[in-house]
């Protein structure tokens, strides 16, 4: 009998590897590295039908490249980890306000 793998786990798997380590490189890259680090898996995740961690990373590049929110990156990195377990597929408009309203209360906002 073959195993087989889930084409769906492996590519949360992967989202979350590339979650994972952007977090770790946070303290040594510059901020174009970081920028760039969250438009590789906003667009990973666009393309794989993560709407959740797409909403995030789309909130988290342009606050980023808009001028900081340095310290709050670790925080949405760890929403997005939490909404790569989400259901895929288009979401409800609610349901990404649901998801930006977690990091605002994450951060004391």
């Amino acid at each position: 009998m073959r195993n087989q793998t889930d084409p769906y786990l492996d590519m949360q798997n992967r989202i979350t590897g590339q979650i994972g380590a952007l977090a770790e490189a946070l303290p040594h890259c510059a901020l174009a590295q970081i920028v760039q680090g969250i438009d590789d898996i906003r667009c990973l995740a666009r393309d794989n039908g993560f709407a959740a961690v797409e909403t995030l990373a789309s909130r988290l590049e342009s606050a980023v490249a808009g001028g900081g929110y340095r310290a709050a990156i670790l925080t949405y990195l760890d929403a997005m980890s939490d909404a790569a377990s989400a259901p895929r597929g288009t979401l409800p408009a609610a349901a990404h306000e649901a998801w930006l309203a977690s990091v605002a209360v994450r951060l004391g906002h």
